[in-house]
């Protein structure tokens, strides 16, 4: 029997073994949350890809990695030397892929969250779940969305709303300038912030010389359905100031909703537009 027969490619493409056009050759996807290495990860990685690929590795759309060019029969052997610098295979298919975010706290001066931290722990509780279809979730610090929650199943952004202190507030004008979306504006000597126009970024509260812009209330905003591919879509926005429970709750809810009531290759966001977004928000929210 032709070897190529007898191997179970859709097995092994759930565990992140991705059949090649020669079915004798796999690229090996890994599971790298939030796309963070470390440089002892990379330089293992690089020698894992000369020993058993072709000297290369590919930095996918996910922040994932790929390792192409490994043989079939030396899968195994690949697999256990990736366990042992944690990169395991990740998943593809119709299940949760990898966790993507952007750099977020501490690093990024724009940030209003950790997405490592979060994106670690979606991870570890829903990473390679089966579903009907796959289910893409994302993160960004901020409404500058370079996480691109929109284009996600499920997009996960940190907001912070700011609130100005009168008594403090000398009128100076800066947080006037700094605001992309003209949400400030100076009235009786005191700046006044316009809710309606406010995007929740927090920048007017980082330039404030003398502390009168401060946080009124913090959290993430959580938009559902979004997706590209043939038919891109942008996602809708659920719930704003959601803590981390509540991110926890949606996306259980969701993945529940979706296994149990999704058609055979259904995306996420079709499904919504299916039941409707109350209906679908009855049974996720509440």
């Amino acid at each position: 029997m032709n070897k190529a027969k007898e191997i179970d490619y859709e097995e092994l493409k759930k565990g992140g073994y991705i059949v090649q056009r020669d079915p004798q050759h796999f690229t090996i996807r890994l599971r790298v949350p939030g796309g963070n290495l470390t440089s002892e990860q990379l330089i293992t990685l690089g020698k894992i890809a000369n020993k058993y690929g072709q000297g290369r590795v590919h930095l996918t759309t996910r922040q994932g990695v790929q390792i192409p060019y490994v043989e079939y029969e030396k899968l195994g052997e690949v697999t256990e030397e990736l366990k042992e610098i944690e990169t395991p295979p990740g998943s593809c298919g119709p299940r949760v892929r990898n966790i993507s975010s952007c750099v977020g706290l501490p690093e990024c001066s724009y940030a209003n969250i950790n997405t490592h931290s979060l994106a670690k722990k979606i991870d570890e509780k829903y990473f390679g779940r089966d579903l009907p279809t796959k289910i893409k979730i994302g993160i960004t610090g901020c409404p500058n969305s370079c996480g691109k929650p929109q284009l996600n199943d499920i997009g996960i952004m940190g907001v912070v709303k700011p609130k100005i202190i009168d008594d403090k507030c000398d009128g100076c004008g800066i947080c006037v300038t700094t605001c992309k979306e003209g949400a400030i504006k100076i009235v009786g000597g005191k700046a006044v912030i316009d809710y309606s126009r406010c995007v929740y970024c927090g920048e007017c509260m980082r330039v404030c010389p003398v502390e009168a812009d401060i946080t009124e209330k913090q959290g993430y905003t959580i938009f559902i359905g979004g997706n590209v591919g043939r038919h891109p879509r942008l996602a809708q926005k659920i719930v704003d100031f959601a803590d981390e429970e509540t991110i926890f709750q949606v996306i259980e809810n969701s993945l529940k909703v979706f296994r149990e009531e999704a058609s055979p290759k259904e995306r996420f966001g079709h499904l919504i537009d299916r039941l409707g977004l109350g209906e679908f928000l009855r049974k996720v929210l509440w």
